[in-house]
Parts: C-alpha cells; structure tokens; sequence
C-alpha cells in the first residue's frame, strides 16, 4: 500500500518541419524490430524563439553498471543537439521525472521538448486520438535537451540485474554513470551543464549535484526543480507529526481561491500565516487549548470550503486524501491531489475508498499516445516492446532505505552542501499552487532552513497557476520557460 501510495504520489514532465522535410534515421534502424531499441539519428528544424535551427536528435541507450548475465542494463534517452552550436560554450540539460517509475515523457512531451500534447486552457485532458503540436516555450532556444528514462521505466531496461536499481542510492548512481558517459562520449565535457527533475526527480536533482562533483568530476551551472519533493518528513504528517498539514494547507485553500476567480501567489499570504501561526500552534499545543482549536477548526473550514463539522470530526487534520473525497461528494465529483481544480467521476462515491486520480490515470493513454507517436512516427525509434510512460513494478519493488543517512530520506543537506562547494551553482524550484502532492510551501520551508549566505541571490521558488504538472496549463508553461531562461547564458548560445 506504501508503495502504491509513493508511487501514485510522486510522478512525477518550437516545431519540427514536416516528416517529409526530416531526413530519416540511419539505415541500422531497418533492422527487425528488437527490445532494446537501435538508436536511431535524425535531423530537423525546430523554432528556437523567433527564428528557426537545425538539431540532430538521437534515440538510443546506453549500458549502465558492469554486466550481469547476457543483457547489460540500459537507459533509454533522446537528445536535441543543436547544429554549428558552439559546442563548448552550448548549455547541456539532462531532465528526468520522479515515480519512482515515472518516465522523462512528462517533461517531454508535456514541457520541454520541441512538440508538446495540446491541453485545455485550464490543463484538461485531450480527447483521443492525441496530437503533438508546435511548443512554443521549448527550452531549446536556452539548451540542448538530453531526456532520460530512468531504469524499468520508457525503453529503459534492467537486463539481468533485476531490481538492482530499485532503491535510492543506487538510481541516483545509475543516473550519474549515465551522465558522466554520455558526456564523455560526445565530447561534451566543457559544456555548462543543467539538470531538471520533477516531483521524485526534484530530490533526484537536490542530491545530483554533490555525487557528480565528488564521484565523477562533473561540476554543474544550474539546477531546476518542478514540483520536487526535497525532504520526505514533509509531506506525510499525522498527529504527533503535525507540520506536513499546515505546509499542505495554503494549497487547499489555492483550490477554493481559484473556483471563485484565479489563485495568485499574493492571495495566499493570509492563508499562509495562519497555518504557519495559529494552526500550527494549536496543534502542537500541550496542553490542547479547545477554545483555540474551536476556532482554528472554524477558520480551515473557512479557508478549505470543507464543512466545519468535518474538520472537526478530525480534529482540524485534513489529508489529502480526505480533502479529494469530501470537497466534491455533493456532485459524486473526486477532485485530483495533482491539481485540486480538475476532477472526475467518483467510482466509488457511497466510500472512503480512493483508487483512482483524475490526473494521474488520465495522463498515461495521453501521454503514451503522444511518446509513441513521436518517437515512431519523427524519430524513427523501432522496437517490439511498449513504451512504459509508469512503471507500477518499480513502485512496488522500490526500496526507501537509505544507506547514507538516517530517518527520512531527504535532499536538502547535499543541495546546501552542493551549493557551499560550487559558488556558481544556481537553483530554480517551481511549484503549483493547487497540487497536494508536493506542495509548495514544503520547498519554501526548506529553503528558509538553508543558510543565506548560500541561498540569497542563487536560489528562487517560484509559485505557478496550476498542479503537480502546472506545465499543461499554457500560460504556465511560458512562466516556466521564462523563469527558467534566467539562470542560462545570456544570450542563449
């Protein structure tokens, strides 16, 4: 159930000419369709701000670790590399996604990359069939784009090691074996280089950095973290760990702010007060004060929209879970913890049960019609198996247990660490207001733990109308680009 949880919990995501103006990947990949995908190069022109610029883009894998058995294992990625770049001096960026078992699909075709799922104004889900469509906010006007696809998750594969990588210290050794090779191999060594993780990738991100420097030499520009979980102890909570609902509680109220007009960043500092202040402190009060929980319970009420009886009924504690089976049972309506103002048809109303995610479930056809799509169809990737946009496996084989330290598994301490050693380094944290899952108020309490002198001028939190994934909203996914663009090169090289 912990797994599932996990899982479920932390996914976390400019045009090509038409395919006939492509040249077509290299005559290797006419081979008879295989598991492991032949990589495949080809080229193209993709909007790079107001102009046009060609990029080889290559799919393949590359061997990670020392072979066990018949079959070595492999990461899965695509990189845009732009032509007559300045190959030293180009920004490289390797972005990955969370899970554990989510693949770099989300940030792909979500974000990212050249050609992104077209969502509605306020980021619903498209109809089938789906298509791809131009971004206009692609990073590749900022970047090369190296995605990739963590083990057992896109055509990633464990060969014989099994579930070797299914645990935190050793994906994070997998992930920087990967970079440190692909860097090598393609004589990007000089280049400034960038990482992007989201959710479960954020804390991918947060811990990265130091291992890259200490294990391989490998010294980072900058790093960005889209809805990131940095430090684990912040985002469960029960009632002798009370801090988790006072950080989640801004974002219920993001929800009821947003059903009356829009949510912005200002109109939540009341909110935010108040649980930093009287809630929290009538939690943890010893003595329990009644007067003041009476009035605290009659203020969440207030700011969640949920019933005042309710919330005390569980003694002002909302999980999130709670707060996505009340705030719409009137309609029979289960709102998403990804992003409370979508949600969907309850299965299961009459219920406390809670299988399903509005969000969540919804992306994977979408996203692996899209995935599929462009990388058959455009870049030429043959091969028998499916593309595995998440992997469950790896949720539930997943091991939390971390050798390195005790307690909670965290990031923070390696992100400051990262940040004392590598005065360059440059940290862009990006949440939105309505998502349950990581909310933003869990990395701004972190970042206020770090020390200024590490913090003031290099690293930024920045707050976006939407979910976990804020990017399917278009006026978000702009913000991001353009918040992200100030901590590359000026001018984009």
């Amino acid at each position: 159930m912990i797994a599932r949880f996990l899982l479920v919990l932390l996914l976390s995501c400019a045009a090509a000419v038409p395919a006939g103006a492509q040249e077509r990947a290299r005559p290797a990949q006419a081979e008879a369709a295989s598991t492991v995908p032949v990589e495949t190069v080809t080229h193209h022109r993709f909007k790079v701000g107001r102009s046009e610029a060609a990029f080889t883009v290559t799919a393949g894998t590359l061997p990670i670790g020392a072979p066990k058995g018949d079959q070595q294992p492999a990461i899965f990625y695509t990189a845009y590399i732009r032509d007559r770049g300045v190959r030293d001096a180009r920004p490289l960026t390797f972005i990955f996604n969370g899970g554990p078992g989510a693949s770099s699909a989300y940030l792909h075709v979500g974000a990212l990359g050249p050609r992104v799922v077209e969502f509605g104004a306020g980021g619903q889900m498209p109809a089938q069939p789906v298509h791809l469509v131009d971004n206009p906010d692609s990073w590749l006007d900022l970047t090369d784009l190296v995605f990739i696809d963590p083990i057992g998750t896109g055509y990633s594969t464990t060969g014989d090691a099994g579930r070797q990588y299914y645990n935190v210290r050793d994906d994070l050794f997998s992930l920087a074996s990967f970079i440190d090779f692909y860097v090598r191999r393609n004589s990007r060594i000089s280049s400034p280089k960038y990482l992007v993780g989201e959710s479960f990738g954020g804390l991918r991100a947060a811990r990265l950095p130091q291992l890259l420097s200490n294990d391989h030499g490998i010294s980072l520009m900058g790093v960005v973290m889209i809805s990131p979980v940095i430090e684990f102890s912040l985002i469960g909570g029960n009632e002798f760990e009370p801090l988790p609902y006072a950080l989640r509680l801004p974002s219920y109220a993001a929800g009821k702010i947003e059903r009356a007009g829009s949510a912005t960043p200002e109109a939540l500092a009341e909110v935010e007060r108040f649980a930093m202040g009287p809630y929290l402190a009538a939690l943890v009060a010893t003595p329990r004060d009644p007067a003041a929980m009476k009035k605290v319970t009659a203020e969440v009420a207030r700011y969640t929209g949920l019933p005042e009886e309710l919330v005390a009924q569980h003694d002002g504690l909302i999980t999130m879970d709670l707060f996505a089976k009340e705030t719409r049972r009137s309609d029979n309506q289960l709102v998403s913890r990804y992003d409370i103002s979508v949600a969907g048809l309850d299965p299961y109303p009459a219920s406390k049960d809670f299988r399903q995610d509005p969000v969540f479930d919804g992306l994977i056809p979408v996203l692996t019609t899209a995935m599929t799509e462009h990388l058959r169809d455009k870049l030429g990737v043959v091969t028998s198996q499916p593309y595995r946009i998440s992997n469950p496996e790896v949720g539930r084989q997943w091991t939390w247990r971390d050798n390195s330290r005790g307690g909670y598994v965290g990031g923070a301490n390696s992100l400051r660490e990262a940040l004392a050693a590598n005065p360059q380094l440059k940290v862009m944290i990006a949440h939105g207001m309505t998502d349950l899952v990581t909310p933003y108020m869990t990395s701004r309490f972190v970042i206020d733990r770090l020390p200024p002198s590490l913090t003031e001028g290099r690293v930024t939190l920045n707050v976006y109308a939407g979910g976990h994934m804020m990017y399917t909203r278009a006026a978000s996914r702009a913000k991001l680009h353009a918040d992200a663009a100030k901590i590359y090169p000026v001018p984009p090289l």
